[in-house]
C-alpha cells in the first residue's frame, strides 16, 4: 500500500516538472539561414511558428516520458506481489526440502536400526530353535517356499509348490496333523518320515541331482538336527556323474541323510541306497546291483576308450559297495553272475538286508507330512503307460516321454553334459533311450 502511494506521488511530480525539464534538456533550435540568430521578438512568423512547434514537441516528449515512467511504476507495482509470492514459494520449497531431507535421514536411521534388530532377533531365534514361536514358524514356511521357487529350475517346481499349499490347506482343516521330527525315526518297527523329504523317482539325471542336492542344502540351512529322507518309489538308476554328485552332497550334509526305498531301486540308485548313512525298505522292496553299461558310438578305438572309462567309473563307485558287503570288487562281480546269468543281481528287502545293501527292513512307513487334499498332477514317473501318450516332460529328471513310429512308448534320456559321464541303469525292456 505504501509502495503504491509512493509511486503515485512520483508520477505527479514527474508531470509537474516535465515541461521545465523538457525546456532545459531540449537541444538548441537549428540556426537560421542568416548569419546571426534573431531575437525572439525579432523572429519572423515562420521562426516563431517553428519555435512553438519545437516547444510543443518537447512538451509532448516529456509527457510521453512521464507516461512511460508511470507505466513502468505501475508494472513494478503489479510485479511486486508476484515477486513477493515467488520469494515466498522459494522459501517454502527450501523449507520443505530441508524437512524432507531430515525425515529421510530419520527413516534411514530407523531402517538401519530395524535391520540390526532383525539380525539380532534372527540370531537369538537360531540359538533357541526349540523355543520358536508360532509366528516364526509361519515365516520360515514362507521363506522355505520362496527358496524352493528360486532354487528349482525344472518343471517339478509347480508340483512342489502345490504340495506345500496342500499341506497348508490340510493343516487348516486338521490342526492336529503335524510332521513328526525324530532324531531316530525308527520307533517299534515303524519308520516316521517328516516333511524334510526329497522325492527321488525316475532316471538319475543332472536335473534330478541338482534338485536333490539343493533340497539337502536347504534342509541343512533349516536345521542340522533332524534327518533328511530321500524317498525312492521306483528308479532304474542313471547317470554315474549325477549319482556321484548326490552321494557327495549326502556325505557333506550336517544333518543325517537317510534313503527310503519303497518299490524298486537299481544300478546307480541302488549304490546310493547301499552307501547311505542309513537306509530303509519294505520286505518286498527290490534292490538290484549290476555292472555299469554305456551307450557308445565310434570306431573300435573310441569304443575301447569309452568302455575302459566306464569300467573306471564302475570300479570307483562299486568298490565301496563291495567293501561294505565284505567282498572284493572281483568277488562282487563274480557273485552278480552267480546269482543271475545276466549279471543283474536282484534281491527282496529282507535278503538285501542280509547282503548289507540296506540297513533296516520295516513293515510300516508313516508319511507324517503327506496330506493330499487336491488331485495329484498327471505326470510320468519311472515307467511309461503301455498306451501311447503325448510327449510330456517329467517334473524333475528332465526325461521326455515319447512314442516311436511303431506306437511304442519310451523315455528319451537327456544328453550327458559331462563328456566322461556314463549311463548306469537297469532297462531290460528298452524303455530308456539316449539321444
Amino acid at each position: 500500500m505504501h509502495l503504491r502511494t509512493s509511486l503515485r506521488v512520483l508520477a505527479l511530480a514527474v508531470f509537474a516538472v516535465a515541461p521545465a525539464f523538457a525546456q532545459q534538456a531540449a537541444p538548441a533550435a537549428p540556426a537560421a539561414p542568416t548569419t546571426a540568430a534573431a531575437p525572439r521578438d525579432e523572429a519572423t512568423p515562420q521562426q516563431k511558428a517553428a519555435m512553438k512547434e519545437a516547444e510543443a514537441m518537447r512538451a509532448q516528449k516529456a509527457r510521453i516520458d512521464a507516461e512511460l515512467a508511470l507505466a513502468e511504476a505501475k508494472r513494478a507495482e503489479e510485479l511486486a506481489p508476484l515477486q513477493a509470492e515467488v520469494a515466498r514459494l522459494t522459501a517454502e520449497r527450501s523449507l520443505r526440502l530441508a524437512k524432507a531431507s531430515a525425515e529421510a535421514a530419520a527413516l534411514e536411521d530407523e531402517r538401519a536400526r530395524l535391520e540390526r534388530q532383525a539380525a539380532l532377533e534372527s540370531a537369538r531365534a537360531t540359538a533357541r530353535l526349540a523355543e520358536r514361536s508360532n509366528k516364526i514358524r509361519e515365516l520360515e514356511a514362507e521363506a522355505k517356499q520362496l527358496q524352493l521357487e528360486a532354487a528349482n529350475t525344472v518343471a517339478r517346481l509347480s508340483n512342489e509348490i502345490q504340495r506345500f499349499q496342500k499341506e497348508d490347506e490340510a493343516r487348516k482343516i486338521a490342526s492336529k496333523a503335524k510332521p513328526k521330527y525324530l532324531k531316530d525315526p525308527l520307533v517299534d518297527g515303524v519308520l516316521y518320515i517328516s516333511d524334510r523329504r526329497i522325492a527321488f523317482n525316475g532316471a538319475v539325471t543332472e536335473q534330478l541331482a541338482d534338485y536333490v542336492c539343493t533340497r539337502i542344502a536347504f534342509y541343512n540351512n533349516q536345521s542340522s538336527e533332524f534327518p533328511i529322507f530321500i524317498v525312492v518309489d521306483n528308479s532304474p538308476g542313471g547317470s554315474v556323474a549325477a549319482g556321484y554328485q548326490i552321494q557327495k552332497a549326502m556325505a557333506a550334509s550336517k544333518a543325517p541323510v537317510y534313503v527310503v526305498v519303497k518299490g524298486f531301486a537299481a544300478s546307480m540308485t541302488a549304490v546310493i541306497c547301499t552307501l547311505a548313512e542309513r537306509s530303509f525298505c519294505y520286505p518286498n522292496t527290490i534292490l538290484l546291483h549290476h555292472q555299469a553299461s554305456n551307450v557308445v558310438r565310434g570306431n573300435m578305438t573310441v569304443l575301447k576308450e569309452q568302455i575302459d572309462f566306464t569300467n573306471q567309473w564302475f570300479d570307483r563307485l562299486a568298490t565301496p559297495v563291495a567293501k561294505k558287503m565284505g567282498l572284493s570288487l572281483e568277488e562282487f562281480v563274480k557273485q552278480m553272475y552267480a546269482n543271475d546269468s545276466t549279471g543283474d543281481w536282484q534281491a527282496f528287502g529282507d535278503k538285501a538286508k542280509q547282503l548289507k545293501w540296506v540297513d533296516n527292513v520295516v513293515e510300516r512307513i508313516e508319511e507324517t507330512a503327506v496330506l493330499d487334499l487336491l488331485p495329484a498332477p498327471v505326470a510320468p514317473t519311472a515307467m511309461p503307460s503301455p498306451l501311447p501318450q503325448p510327449p510330456t516332460r517329467t517334473e524333475i529328471s528332465g526325461v521326455t516321454s515319447k512314442v516311436d513310429e511303431k506306437g511304442r512308448p519310451y523315455f528319451e534320456l537327456p544328453p550327458l553334459a559331462n563328456p566322461f559321464d556314463a549311463w548306469w541303469l537297469y532297462d531290460p525292456q528298452g524303455l530308456y533311450r539316449a539321444r
